[in-house]
């Protein structure tokens, strides 16, 4: 069974031999970044091979310690009100400027109206959440019952993906993706704490996103010659775009540093519609010459929490300052 640790280094080495690397250079015209990511690019990671679910058969269930046990088909889930939402998912390992993160306009149904109907006993405490593929992760009832969470069955308005849940997937916003079954069967509620899959191998408990942040633009993209020359050559002035993401308080601020993290300037903050959805943020660069500049991000959050310059996995995701060195050929 393949492990996260695998998963990453299997992934980043395929992505390093695909190509020959093409130099990112800023564009002439304002781009847009922040938008939908394609679903076909959307990043995918699973603790096991994705599950072949008969959608006639496929149930959905909320059981244990409720007062009504429910249950739901396909077509049930489809004729509930619906809504829609964008939100970006993350994945627990994805590093600093790191690409397993994705955003997307989901649509589905609100979960806690469900909650509600099955009527959760008074002494209930946690729910274990489990999917069609075997994985099942635990939640305390309070966090459960936010408002923020819903169930989609709509990834970009088509039906969920096989390899991103299809038929129905579950969203805690503000969690990692860990804490976000995929193929989501059942609900069951009880009043101990039943341990999760990645839990019990050392994973958080919590899954509550650190502020985490990266670059749109300019960057080098992958390929074999990228591991021996990781500059990005670019003519300035340029825009340098990128996003920021944290947990439920959302982003407050960004800053850009030229020097490594000598001294530090505010960039703009272009979109921050949602503390559940990534900021995009501009900085202007304007150095006087050509020359070598070490770039760096420190996005801070809604409570005052800023990235450090390096945080290492121990199982509750990363926060370290994205980096990204320029060469810029040309000043004007």
């Amino acid at each position: 069974m393949i492990t996260r640790r695998k998963f990453l280094a299997g992934s980043g080495a395929a992505i390093a031999l695909a190509s020959v690397p093409r130099i990112a250079r800023a564009s002439a015209t304002a781009p847009k970044f922040g938008g939908p990511t394609p679903n076909a690019n959307f990043y995918v990671t699973s603790y096991a091979r994705t599950p072949s679910v008969d959608v006639d058969s496929w149930r959905f269930s909320i059981k244990g310690m409720v007062e009504n046990s429910l249950q739901f088909s396909y077509a049930d889930i489809r004729k509930l009100p619906k809504i829609d939402q964008m939100l970006t998912l993350e994945c627990i390992s994805n590093p600093p400027d790191g690409t397993a993160i994705g955003n997307a306009k989901w649509t589905g149904v609100q979960l806690r109206p469900l909650l509600e109907g099955a009527r959760v006993k008074r002494g209930a405490r946690f729910v274990a959440m489990r999917g069609a593929d075997g994985y099942h992760t635990v939640l305390p009832v309070d966090e459960l019952m936010r408002e923020e969470n819903f169930l989609p069955y709509l990834m970009n308005g088509e039906p969920l993906p096989p390899e991103h849940g299809y038929p129905l997937r579950i969203f805690i916003p503000g969690k990692y993706g860990m804490k976000q079954p995929k193929w989501i069967t059942e609900l069951e509620f009880a009043d101990h704490e039943i341990p999760g899959y990645w839990e019990v191998r050392g994973w958080s408990d919590v899954c509550w996103r650190k502020v985490n942040s990266g670059l749109f633009s300019p960057r080098v993209e992958g390929g074999l010659m990228s591991i021996f020359d990781r500059k990005a050559k670019v003519t300035a002035p340029l825009d340098i775009y990128g996003w920021a993401l944290a947990g439920p308080s959302g982003i407050k601020r960004v800053e850009v540093s030229a020097d490594d993290g000598v001294t530090w300037h505010n960039a703009q903050l272009v979109e921050n519609s949602s503390a559940y959805v990534w900021t995009v943020w501009k900085y202007r660069f304007a150095p006087q010459a050509a020359g070598d500049f070490m770039m760096r991000v420190r996005a801070t959050d809604g409570s005052g929490v800023a990235q450090p310059a390096v945080d290492p996995q121990t199982g509750s995701g990363m926060s370290g300052q994205a980096r990204i060195a320029l060469e810029v050929t040309r000043a004007t």
